[in-house]
This record gives structure tokens, C-alpha cells and sequence, in this order.
């Protein structure tokens, strides 16, 4: 198998990987299954991914990376505090809300207590991305302290999870904005 195979087989693996997560969280998935979805033998997963520890790693680090690198410089951007934070949660409807599905974020949260130590430390480390960018523009915006931003950046944070999920119980997709709307200014 060359390197560009190799390189394929392990992106399919964490795209498979990912889209399980997404839909039932940590135990949605078994390296066996995810080697017949592809036509390999479950050793292959293994090559690229020891452990299930391993996988998810990789699959959320990905994944916070690209979320990470999509989100403007707070210091350099042209946009105001506002434009920002309103693109915060349109960008999580489009992303979350809009594909029928929960964050990654979510479900792996939903399955802390059986996580590994390294993916609870990757779960924790997006989060804190997340937390810290929102914190960065709500002192943009109004000039508050760091501790007073970072508390107006979890009650963001947990708004628009909890509004995600509020839509998926319902089925109402106009409840996301229900629920997020008073974040707008």
C-alpha cells in the first residue's frame, strides 16, 4: 500500500469515526465496524490507530483544528465584538443545528465518565478554545475584565449547547433561535 493510500485509509477512518461520534457518541462505533464500512480488516484500523483512545484523539484534535483556524483573530479582524459573537452562533447553527446533528463536543461530554484520560484532555482543550476566543471578544466588546468575559462566554457557550440540543429534543428548529436570540445586540 503507498503513503497516499495509507494517508486515505486513515482520513476515511477518522471521517467514519467522526460521523459515529456525532451520531451516538463514544460507544457508537467499533474498530470492526469501521473496517467493514471501508473493506479492510479491523488490524488496518489498528495499524493507524492503536487504541479507540486514539482514534478519537486524532478525530477531535482534527476537528478542533479546523474549527480553530475558521475562527477570525480577534485582534487583527475588521469586524466589531458584535459581528463576531453573531457570527459565533450562526456558525454553530449552520454547522450543529442546520445538519440535524450534535456537536461533537455534546456526545463525547455525554460520555465523559467513559472516556480515556487523553480524549477527556482533548474534549476539555476545545472547549477551552472556545471559551477563551468568546472571552477575548466579550473584553473586545465592552472592555470587561478577563474573569467577568470568561463568565459571559460559558453562559454563550452553554446557550447555544443547550440550545442545540433543545432543537433536536423538539424538532423546532426555530427554538434555536428561541433560545439564542437574546445573545444578538
Amino acid at each position: 500500500m503507498s503513503k497516499t493510500e495509507k494517508k486515505d485509509t486513515k482520513s476515511l477512518i477518522m471521517d467514519l469515526a467522526e460521523n459515529a461520534i456525532i451520531e451516538g457518541g463514544f460507544n457508537a462505533f467499533s474498530f470492526r465496524e469501521l473496517a467493514a464500512q471501508i473493506g479492510i480488516k479491523s488490524a488496518s484500523v489498528h495499524y493507524h490507530f492503536p487504541t479507540k483512545g486514539d482514534l478519537t484523539v486524532s478525530v477531535l484534535r482534527r476537528y478542533k483544528d479546523n474549527f480553530a483556524s475558521e475562527l477570525p483573530c480577534v485582534e487583527t479582524s475588521h469586524a466589531s465584538a458584535n459581528q463576531l459573537l453573531n457570527g459565533f452562533i450562526d456558525g454553530f447553527k449552520t454547522k450543529i443545528v442546520d445538519n440535524h446533528n450534535m456537536s461533537i463536543c455534546t456526545m463525547l461530554t455525554t460520555d465523559v465518565r467513559q472516556l480515556p484520560d487523553e480524549v477527556r484532555e482533548e474534549l476539555a482543550d476545545f472547549y477551552r478554545i472556545k471559551l477563551n476566543w468568546l472571552g477575548s471578544v466579550f473584553m473586545l466588546e465592552t472592555g470587561m475584565d478577563e474573569k467577568q468575559a470568561q463568565i459571559k462566554a460559558c453562559q454563550m457557550l452553554a446557550s447555544l449547547h443547550g440550545a442545540s440540543i433543545l432543537v433536536q429534543a423538539t424538532g423546532d428548529v426555530e427554538k434555536y433561535e428561541d433560545a439564542v436570540g437574546y445573545l444578538r445586540q
